[in-house]
């Protein structure tokens, strides 16, 4: 009766746990690119690459809501992703080594065996896109439209690790960054209610300007991940080939 009693305990308790994640991990955005297929054929590496969850190391404020955070209307916090940002970009890097010729696994795989293998790990050091509200002074289609504008701020920063597993030597240490920021015409709102100083509130529009920030991310991602391949590619280029270019 008391195993019956504790097993059930579990399994209600494994039932909250995997509703507060879904509920944590819930929001309408997704992180990805698409892979560029490589010109001629990929390389086949002899040695197997183990990629680690990269740890998620980003300031508190870029994750989780703060007073700060109540100007921006759009900010890349935790709940906005469908999936948590860490095992994204995790995922991501992997079909980036795996479309360059690499043989890929993950903590969770066993095909490297008893061979030596190179391990990669990550740090997540910035993952972020703001857009803040810019004083408004462009009339567009006469009275029934006006445009806000908006200042984007995106970062994404990177921290790489390659170590030889069997030496257990780091033969690479590289942090990859890209940033950008630019005031853009950006969501159309309600011209009355912005000259009677009303709240105006959400419309369709802003769903687009979500979507064009996400986007922005993702284009920044892609930069970061694919110089840190093209960089592992190199280290890890059998000598034969290295000789001959």
């Amino acid at each position: 009766m008391k195993n019956n009693f504790y097993k059930s305990l579990l399994i209600n308790f494994a039932v909250i746990i995997t509703a507060l994640f879904i509920v944590s991990c819930s929001g309408p955005h997704v992180i990805g690119y698409s892979i560029d297929p490589l010109e001629g054929s990929p390389i086949k590496y002899n040695i197997p690459v183990l990629v680690r969850n990269f740890a998620d190391r980003r300031p508190v404020r870029e994750r989780f809501p703060t007073d700060e955070s109540d100007e921006f209307d759009f900010y890349s916090l935790d709940k906005e992703f469908k999936v948590p940002v860490d095992k994204s970009i995790t995922k991501a890097f992997q079909l980036e080594l795996a479309n360059a010729g690499f043989e890929v696994a993950d903590a969770g795989n066993f095909i490297i065996g008893e061979k030596p293998y190179i391990r990669i790990t990550g740090d997540i050091l910035h993952f972020n896109i703001t857009r803040k509200n810019l004083p408004i002074d462009t009339l567009q289609h006469g009275e029934k439209t006006l445009w806000k504008r908006q200042q984007f701020s995106v970062l994404v920063s990177i921290k790489i690790r390659v170590i030889n597993a069997k030496a257990r030597k780091l033969i690479l240490e590289r942090t990859y960054t890209n940033n950008d920021s630019f005031a853009m015409r950006s969501e159309m709102i309600d011209v009355k209610a912005y000259t009677e100083g009303k709240p105006i509130e959400k419309s369709k529009w802003q769903s687009a300007g979500d979507d064009y920030a996400v986007q922005l991310l993702n284009t920044h991602l892609k930069s970061v991940l694919v110089k840190a391949r093209q960089d592992i590619v190199k280290l890890l280029l059998p000598v034969d080939l290295k000789l001959s270019n």
